[in-house]
């Protein structure tokens, strides 16, 4: 069964070659986006630029889909004149997780066609929500993911090709897209001519950046799945009391929900912890767990406090080698994930 991609399609994969030529046939430049006319297309742009600083997120907007498709090319225009390479991988990360998140539930077909003609796999689709793909592929993308269950000894893998389901490939076709911007980066040129509108806009969208990037750094460096067993004795100790149905002093909760949502908690997640407490209320806890992730009031997304404030309230839980090393509790969890501490014997 033949099947083409809508411009609905390409709005939402405006990575596609479909796309590229849509956007080569309109000739859009740098000129064009400072005039009053294409405003609309630069706010989109910018909107899903700080949409990739502020929330690590960007939002599929089909309500114009001329907009929504040159709007991509667009940002990627404002990243070159930005030229910070730190951005550019924020971007590409939301980028990936907006397309993951709609390939998941796009036709089999489709997210067939979108593989095989922008990267040249070869795949099968052998059922609904399954398919083949040939190893060589397979591996041109997936080493990139850290999890055991990526690693072709762990795939059924017959006569060289791999079975994977719908949403591995929207995964690898999202890694892909996420490689691709990425490198970008290196490609940036260093001399253009831009306009002075771009220049304002480009030098607001830095300055937002700048105004972020240590939570970006930190939110990035605890990127991967969440290990329990390293988080330090203080938070370990207010973890229990939690669950054991305890309502906790107010700098408990702040530093149990910092921590958490720092280390790759969500909203969600602490919500639902603190639902053990007895004096819980889910639109406050949700209304302050927002606050403290910097989704809510001033957008500052908060860090624990460091280990001399916990001890002042009472908090530190004193006995454990590497707390005598370190200042901070996410320090703490940094290096007992990564293995870097090993007791003095």
């Amino acid at each position: 069964m033949k099947v083409n991609l809508t411009k609905e399609d390409l709005a939402k994969y405006p990575f596609c070659r479909e796309a590229l030529e849509y956007v080569e046939s309109i000739g859009l430049t740098l000129n064009d986006l400072a005039k009053h006319g294409y405003r609309t297309i630069l706010n989109r742009a910018i909107e899903r630029i700080k949409g990739a600083i502020e929330y690590g997120r960007i939002k599929t907007d089909l309500t114009d889909l001329d907009v929504e498709i040159l709007s991509y090319p667009a940002s990627l225009a404002l990243l070159a004149v930005i030229g910070l390479p730190p951005l550019y991988r924020r971007y590409a990360v939301a980028e990936a997780k907006r397309i993951n998140e709609e390939l998941r539930i796009e036709d089999d077909i489709k997210v067939l066609l979108i593989a095989e003609k922008e990267f040249n796999w070869r795949l099968k689709l052998i059922q609904p929500g399954i398919y083949e793909m040939f190893f060589i592929d397979y591996l041109s993308i997936a080493p990139q993911f850290r999890a055991p269950s990526w690693k072709l000894i762990n795939r059924l893998l017959v006569k060289g090709w791999v079975k994977i389901h719908k949403t591995d490939l929207a995964r690898l076709i999202a890694e892909a897209i996420r490689i691709r911007i990425s490198k970008r980066a290196e490609k940036s040129p260093l001399n253009l001519v831009v306009p002075d509108e771009i220049a304002r806009v480009a030098e607001e969208i830095k300055k937002l950046f700048e105004s972020r990037r240590k939570f970006i750094e930190i939110e990035e460096e605890y990127a991967g799945p969440v290990v329990e067993e390293a988080f330090p004795p203080c938070i370990k100790a207010i973890l229990s009391d939690l669950l054991k149905g305890s309502s906790l002093p107010h700098m408990a909760r702040f530093a149990l929900t910092s921590f958490l949502l720092n280390v790759g908690k969500s909203v969600d997640d602490v919500v639902a912890l603190f639902s053990l407490s007895a004096d819980f209320n889910e639109n406050v806890t949700r209304y302050q767990v927002e606050h403290i992730a910097g989704l809510r009031g001033s957008r500052i997304k908060y860090t624990p406090p460091s280990c001399s404030t916990l001890k002042t309230f009472g908090l530190c839980i004193e006995g454990d080698p590497l707390c005598n090393k370190i200042k901070h509790p996410l320090t703490y969890y940094k290096l007992k994930v990564k293995g870097a501490f090993k007791p003095e014997r």
